[in-house]
């Protein structure tokens, strides 16, 4: 997206006077050497921090604004006593994410499922689930960094073995703007629309933002909840990764844990 910017009068005059003088080779260079500055300039995680505690955006649009990573994000917020929205803490909620999940032969993950997903080595289980499982490209390119940390974390390559990738060729710019949440985040809610499948997000703005728009959503919890129910999970692997979910830490309903 391009961005126009107008510039009269005195500042004109001395970025003209800058180019003249042969420290830059045009006024766009200069300007977008200025912005470099002023945006270097911010504490990018206390800008993120306030506007998520305005309500206005989405943990995950956070971590794009704050330019660190997730598990980092996580724990400054909680540092600010600022939850970060991440999970499901009603039986409700999960209930209905079980449901949909079951409802649907494809599941599309963004960048805060595909997270869990690392997190609790849960890509072996994929398979079993009978479900296809897609990723749109905005997602997969958010996500090379996270392969490469977990990779560097368990001494070994890891990808994400039994998840599409699928190009999604829309401008959605605007629905991101609108909705306070990240472009991949966007991706994925229109890829789920379009392919008539379930979000897999443990954004708790993601998935309000795609329930507005038609877009059925569940929690990655819901899909432990599924695994268990079809056998795919025994109970103590299951109570396992509950546990583990919480130390992400991800909300929980409290009956799960009892």
């Amino acid at each position: 997206m391009v961005t126009t910017i107008e510039i009269s009068g005195y500042i004109e005059d001395l970025l003209e006077a800058l180019v003249r003088a042969g420290l830059y080779s045009s006024k766009t260079e200069a300007i977008r050497e200025a912005v470099r500055r002023l945006v270097e300039s911010y504490d990018l995680k206390e800008l993120s921090l306030r506007a998520f505690k305005n309500g206005g955006i989405s943990f995950q649009l956070a971590v794009d604004i704050g330019g660190i990573s997730m598990d980092e994000l996580i724990w400054f917020f909680l540092s600010h006593d600022t939850p970060p929205e991440l999970g499901a803490d009603s039986d409700e909620e999960v209930n209905e994410g079980v449901k949909a999940l079951r409802g649907k032969g494809l599941v599309v993950l963004d960048l805060s499922s595909l997270y869990v997903m690392l997190e609790l080595n849960l890509f072996s289980y994929l398979p079993k689930l009978n479900k296809r499982f897609v990723v749109p490209d905005k997602v997969q390119e958010r996500a090379q960094a996270l392969l490469l940390r977990f990779s560097k974390m368990r001494g070994l390559i890891v990808v994400m073995d039994g998840v599409e990738v699928m190009r999604v060729n829309k401008s959605l710019a605007e629905f991101s703007r609108k909705n306070g949440i990240s472009l991949q985040e966007s991706h994925a809610i229109y890829l789920a629309k379009k392919m008539n499948g379930v979000l897999l997000s443990d954004d708790k703005r993601t998935r309000q933002v795609a329930k507005v728009h038609g877009v059925p959503a569940a929690p990655s919890v819901s899909l432990l909840v599924l695994g268990r129910d079809v056998g795919v999970l025994d109970e103590q692997t299951f109570k396992s990764l509950l546990g583990r979910l919480g130390s992400i830490p991800l909300q929980i309903p409290r009956t799960l844990l009892g």
